[in-house]
C-alpha cells in the first residue's frame, strides 16, 4: 500500500522521495484468562550426537501486530506481542532492482516500543524458502532469559523456513536507544532489512507508540533516525535513513531528542544537522552527562541520543541532516531533511533547502568519538570525554589481556593471553547447553571468567581496520583509547605494528583501574593498529558473544566468548518451541597451519576456513 507521498509504489518498490508509514494494524485489548502461557517441557538433549528432540507446529500466521494485554489481581503485568513474519521478494532500491529481505513486507521494518518493566513477545515466523535465521537483540541484557539472546551456535540453533519461534521476556533494561537484527552465521540473500528500532521507555511513559502505528518512528517531541549502509549489495554508496534515500523529519519549535542508530553491517559516518549544534545525553542506551559536539562519529551497532532545540522567528524552515561516510570509498552522503514550523498553525515547508553539497567543514568542527585523536587536521574527541551519569559500581577486579590479527588474505583471528591467534566458529550445538568441559573446542576462543568481579579487557589491534566491538548481556566501561599518531603506517600486508602497553595508553593500566571511570556502552571502536581498554562486571551468568560488528570481520575471525560463571540452561526452562537442531553433520575439521607474521616470523595460528592461511 503506497503512502501519501508516493515513496513506497503498489509493488512495494521504493523510490527516491519522502516516506511515511500511515499503515496501522488492529488494536486488540485481551484479559489474561484468554492468554495462555506457552508451554514449557522436559526432554533430553543428546549433546554427543548433536541432536535436540522437541516438537514444533506450524500455526496460523498473522500478518501485522497486535497489543496483547496480559494482566492479573495481583501483578498487572502487560505484555506487548508482535508477530514478525520474514519474507523475500524482489523490488527497486534506488534505481536498480535487488532481492529483499522484509519483515511482513514492509521497508522500513516495524520499530518496537516496550516500557521497562513489560514483558516483550515477538513471534518470529521464517517465510524464506532458502534461508535460516535468528533475532538478537542488540544492546539487551536478557538477565533470566539468556536463551533469548538470538545467536546461532550459542543461546540457539537457526529457524528453519517455514518455522516459528516465540522470543518473549521481561524488559528491564535500562530505558533507552536500542535495536534488533539477524545474527545466524550464513547471512540472508540479498539486502537484510530484518532489523529495526528497539526503544525501551521509563515505566510511566504516556507517549508510547503501539505496533504498527503511523507515528512509531516520529512521536510526541522524539525521532527515531535508523541508518542502514545496504552493504555489501550498496558497495560505497550513501544507504537509507528508515527506509528511505531521503527522509522526511518534521519538527516544530521546541526541544527534541533524536535517538541515531546505526543499523548497518560495515560502514561509519560523520553525523551532523545543518547550522546546529549536538547535545549528547545518552549512548548506547545509557545516559551521560550532557556533551556539546558538532559531528558525531558513530560506527555499526553504536546508537547516540541527542537533544536538539529549534527556535524559528520565520513560520518555516528546511534545512539538511548530513551522514557523512568516513571511508574514503563511501561515494555519497546519506541526507535527509528536517522541516520546521513555527507552530501547527503553518504549513510544512516542501521545497529542498538549499546548500545540498555543503555541510559543516570537517577539518574545523568538534568531532565526538573521534579515534586518530592526534591527527592535527580535525578537533578529535574521544568517546572517553563522555561521562556516564551514573557509573557501575567496582567489584574485585581481574585483567585478561586481548589481540587482534588480520592477514592479508582476509583471514582475521584473535588472541586470549598466550594461546594460539584463533579464527573463531560457532559449534553445532548451542554452547549454552554444553557442559562447560566441553567448551573449550578448538575454534571456541572462549574467555572463562568467575561472577561478581570487574572484569577488565586490554584490547590491541594489528589489522589495518577500525573494529566496532560489540560484548552481549553487558554493557562495558570504555576506560583509554590508545592510537597511532597517523592511521597509514600499516604495511602492505595490511599489518600494524603492534602497540606496547606504553605506547598505547598515557599512564600504568594499574592506574588507569583505580582511577577513571568510562562512560558505559555495549559497542566502542577499537582503532586501527591501536588499542581500548574497557571493563564489565560479571553480574549476568551465560555465553556472551564478544565480536566486531562489521558483519564480515566478525565471520572472519574477530570474534571470542565470554563463558560467565559455567552457566548452563536447564533443560526445563527451555522453551516449547525451541527451534530444532538438525545438522547431523560434523563440520570440516580445523585446520592449523603456519601463517607468515612480519613482527616475530612465522606464527602458528589456527584457522577455521581452508582459505584463511597461506604458507609464504
Amino acid at each position: 500500500m503506497p503512502n501519501e507521498n508516493g515513496s513506497v509504489r503498489d509493488d512495494g518498490s521504493i523510490k527516491e522521495g519522502i516516506h511515511k508509514d500511515n499503515e496501522s494494524p488492529s488494536e486488540t485489548l485481551v484479559p489474561s484468562s484468554n492468554i495462555k502461557e506457552r508451554p514449557r517441557t522436559k526432554r533430553g538433549f543428546i549433546l554427543g550426537a548433536g541432536l535436540v528432540f522437541l516438537v514444533i507446529s506450524l500455526v496460523s500466521i498473522t500478518v501485522g501486530c497486535v497489543y496483547l494485554y496480559k494482566t492479573s489481581s495481583s501483578t498487572k503485568t502487560k505484555t506487548k506481542s508482535y508477530s514478525f513474519l520474514t519474507e523475500q521478494s524482489s523490488r527497486e532500491v534506488g534505481s536498480k532492482s535487488y532481492i529483499v529481505n522484509t519483515i511482513n513486507g514492509k521497508i522500513p521494518a516495524p520499530p518496537i516500543h516496550v516500557r521497562k518493566g513489560e514483558v516483550l513477545s515477538v513471534k518470529v515466523t521464517n517465510g524464506i524458502a532458502e534461508s535460516e535465521l535468528t533475532l538478537h537483540w542488540h544492546g539487551l541484557h536478557l538477565k533470566g532469559f539468556q536463551v533469548y539472546d538470538g545467536v546461532e551456535g550459542i543461546t540457539q540453533c537457526v529457524i528453519k523456513p517455514e518455522n516459528s519461534y516465540v522470543y518473549e521476556y521481561t524488559v528491564n533494561e535500562q530505558p533507552g536507544s536500542y535495536w534488533y537484527h539477524t545474527h545466524n552465521q550464513e547471512g540472508l540473500l540479498g539486502l537484510d532489512f530484518i532489523r529495526g528500532p528497539l526503544i525501551i521507555h521509563e515505566p510511566d511513559a504516556v507517549d508510547v507508540p503501539l505496533p504498527g502505528s503511523e507515528d512509531a518512528y516520529q512521536y510526541g517531541n522524539e525521532r527515531v533516525l535508523f541508518y542502514y549502509d545496504l552493504f555489501p549489495h550498496f558497495r560505497g554508496q550513501a544507504g537509507l535513513l528508515n527506509g528511505d534515500q531521503l527522509h522526511e523529519i518534521k519538527v516544530e519549535n521546541g526541544e527534541y531528542r533524536f535517538r541515531i542508530i546505526n543499523g548497518g553491517d560495515k560502514y561509519a559516518y560523520f553525523f551532523t544537522i545543518d547550522g546546529h549544534e549536538l547535545t549528547v545525553v545518552a549512548t548506547d542506551g545509557y545516559p551521560v552527562e550532557p556533551y556539546k559536539t558538532d559531528v558525531i562519529h558513530i560506527h555499526s551497532g553504536e546508537r547516540f541520543d541527542i537533544l536538539i532545540n529549534f527556535d524559528i522567528s520565520t513560520s518555516t524552515e528546511s534545512l539538511w541532516v548530513r551522514a557523512k561516510g568516513v571511508a574514503s570509498s563511501q561515494k555519497e552522503d546519506i541526507l535527509s531533511v528536517i522541516r520546521v514550523r513555527k507552530d501547527s498553525s503553518v504549513p510544512f515547508e516542501t521545497e529542498l533547502p538549499p546548500g545540498k553539497d555543503g555541510g559543516i567543514d570537517l577539518k574545523t568542527a568538534k568531532i565526538l568519538n573521534c579515534l586518530h585523536i592526534e591527527k592535527p587536521e580535525h578537533d578529535c574527541h574521544g568517546i572517553t570525554e563522555l561521562v556516564p551519569a551514573e557509573p557501575q559500581p567496582l567489584l574485585e577486579s581481574e585483567v585478561h589481556f586481548v589481540e587482534v590479527f588480520v592477514l592479508g588474505t582476509g583471514a582475521m583471528f584473535m588472541k586470549i593471553a598466550e594461546r594460539k591467534f584463533t579464527q573463531f566458529y560457532l559449534p553445532n550445538i548451542p554452547a549454552l547447553f554444553t557442559p562447560p568441559v566441553d567448551r573449550e573446542r578448538k575454534h571456541a576462543n572462549m574467555l572463562s571468567v568467575s561472577t561478581n568481579k570487574s572484569v577488565t579487557i586490554v584490547l590491541r589491534n594489528q589489522g589495518w581496520s577500525d573494529h566496532p566491538m560489540h560484548l552481549h548481556g553487558h554493557h562495558y566501561e570504555v576506560l583509554a583509547l590508545g592510537t597511532k599518531k597517523a592511521p597509514d603506517i600499516c604495511d602492505e600486508n595490511y599489518i600494524c605494528p603492534l602497540l606496547t602497553l606504553e605506547e598505547a595508553f598515557s599512564e600504568p593500566i594499574a592506574d588507569i583501574l583505580a582511577t577513571r571511570r568510562g562512560v558505559l556502552k555495549d559497542s566502542a571502536i577499537l582503532p586501527s593498529g591501536g588499542a581500548m581498554i574497557l571493563r564489565f562486571n560479571t553480574d549476568n551468568p551465560g555465553i556472551w558473544l564478544f565480536h566486531c560488528h562489521v558483519k564480515a570481520h566478525m565471520l572472519e575471525g574477530v570474534t571470542m566468548a565470554v563463558n560467565e560463571g559455567d552457566y548452563m540452561l536447564s533443560h526445563d526452562k527451555t522453551p516449547g518451541d525451541y527451534p530444532v537442531c538438525e545438522k547431523s553433520e560434523k563440520k570440516k575439521e580445523e585446520e592449523t597451519c603456519i601463517c607468515s607474521d612480519v613482527r616475530s616470523g612465522n606464527v602458528e595460528m589456527v584457522c577455521a576456513r581452508p582459505w584463511g592461511c597461506r604458507d609464504d
